[in-house]
């Protein structure tokens, strides 16, 4: 019995042997014991370029897949920098609202700004709860105070 296990291992590792010695000619290109027919090549060289096909078109699919992740993440940017742009023109509207020019007074500073922001004389009116002459002359204050801030900047 135990010649007979033993004769079973010899067999089989002379058979590994065999298939390693073949597996290295077909990766020199040679195949053992004859020289490879034309066929044989342009049957190898055909399985390398699918397999070279299939590879590429792996690849590809990948960088597919990592553009349409970039869009998506340049999106989401594009998103970030609206909403940053939006809450900085609140900020602005807000400070804007916030400054009283000195020596205004504190009923006609809501006034002032809506002036500011090139609001006509009826909704400056309207909705500061002024009459029209005096939305006028706030109106003009605040475009002589504009034009006396731009002299004071040059």
């Amino acid at each position: 019995m135990r010649e007979i296990v033993w004769l079973i291992v010899v067999v089989l590792f002379l058979y590994v042997l065999y298939q390693l010695y073949r597996a290295s000619q077909l990766d020199q290109g040679k195949t053992p014991g004859s020289a490879r027919e034309p066929a044989a090549t342009l049957e190898a060289a055909d399985k390398q370029e699918g397999m070279d096909t299939f590879q590429l078109e792996l690849e590809v699919q990948q960088l597919r897949r990592d553009v349409a992740q970039l869009r998506l993440e340049q999106d989401e940017q594009r998103r970030h920098a609206l909403a940053m742009e939006e809450r900085m023109g609140a900020i602005k509207s807000q400070l804007e609202s916030a400054l009283i020019t000195p020596g205004t007074a504190p009923e006609y500073s809501e006034a002032l700004v809506f002036a500011r922001r090139g609001l006509d004389v009826d909704s400056i009116a309207e909705r500061c709860g002024i009459s029209v002459s005096e939305a006028e002359l706030v109106r003009s204050l605040a475009q002589r105070g504009g034009q006396a801030d731009e002299e004071q900047s040059r």
